[in-house]
């Protein structure tokens, strides 16, 4: 027998910690192989070069990102053949509810981002999350400020389109599909209460609340970019991807979101970095004020609450 016909009859949380096995045995597996290729090609002295970055964080995503949620995806095929919802089509009123969303979500994560980068921690925590800041915005930098349309856009293809596939398969695809299963599985324990309901498992999990799963991988993914001033406007945005994952029944609904919003950030860096614009980006990391937070989390309420009826309208009337 298959191994993918043993695994979807394998307990939730079985699943859960092999899926997490995975995940971690590739993200070290394919930054190893990244930085020896690098090395290689290159030699210690270009380690740090801009290509040289570009190649070990592009491979070391694929690798450690896509290639674990590609597997979850195999594995799960004999109870659903579309497990990461890959063929779903995506619908024009998805993307625009998810562009709004995030929209009006920008105060908010502007004012999140302000208050994070006002905590008081231990010296410790604090020197560690500082120089891990640092290294990143280091590198962010190198990345997007460069001379060439040619090397900005090789960086836009790995730090918006790469992360932005490789993240919302793992995270949302994987991660949230498995806890989404895990939290509906409580509430339909056996075959036969699906049958009862007259519903089918697959089903059942899909229209279980997704609370919980939603906000649970926007917390994972914001914890794993190990940036405590960005922790919570990051967990507020993997959130919004979440929802927009879970409503549009479609993977590639979050990935364009995703790569839109870190699209929309390196290109105002770059263009501020060559003088096309002078929008200063560090302005988009500062809060608007009081009024303006108010105003996005009004419309961020109103709007889900528009959200919520349209979905019940629409199954009411299927």
């Amino acid at each position: 027998m298959r191994q993918r016909e043993i695994f979807y009859k394998f307990p939730h949380a079985l699943q859960l910690l092999s899926f997490i096995a995975i995940c971690i045995g590739c993200l070290l597996l394919s930054s190893s192989i990244a930085t020896l290729l690098a090395l290689l090609a290159g030699g210690p002295d270009n380690l740090s070069g801009t290509a040289s970055l570009l190649f070990i964080q592009g491979f070391s995503t694929i690798g450690g990102f896509l290639i674990p949620a590609l597997w979850l995806d195999r594995m799960k095929k004999a109870g659903n053949a579309d497990f990461l919802h890959v063929r779903q089509r995506v619908e024009p009123i998805s993307l625009l509810c998810g562009l709004a969303f995030l929209i009006l979500a920008s105060p908010v994560v502007s004012a999140l981002q302000e208050w994070g980068q006002s905590w008081e921690l231990s010296p410790a925590l604090e020197a560690f999350f500082s120089q891990r800041t640092r290294q990143s915005e280091a590198i962010l930098d190198q990345l997007l400020h460069v001379d060439s349309w040619g090397t900005f856009l090789m960086s836009f293809l790995i730090i918006a389109v790469t992360a932005g596939v490789c993240e919302e398969f793992l995270f949302r695809g994987g991660l949230q599909n498995l806890l989404q299963e895990w939290f509906a599985g409580r509430h339909l324990s056996s075959p036969l209460k699906s049958r009862r309901t007259g519903s089918s498992p697959n089903m059942t999990e899909r229209s279980a609340s997704p609370h919980a799963a939603v906000w649970i991988a926007a917390i994972v993914f914001s914890a794993v970019h190990i940036d405590i001033a960005g922790f919570l406007p990051r967990c507020l945005l993997g959130a919004i991807l979440g929802y927009a994952y879970f409503y549009s029944e479609s993977i590639w609904v979050p990935v364009i979101l995703h790569i839109a919003n870190n699209g929309f950030s390196c290109l105002i860096e770059f263009c501020y970095y060559k003088g096309y614009s002078k929008l200063d980006p560090d302005l988009l990391n500062q809060s608007l004020g009081l009024e303006w937070t108010i105003v996005g989390i009004a419309g961020l309420a109103f709007f889900s609450i528009f959200i919520f009826r349209y979905q019940k309208l629409k199954k009411e009337t299927a």
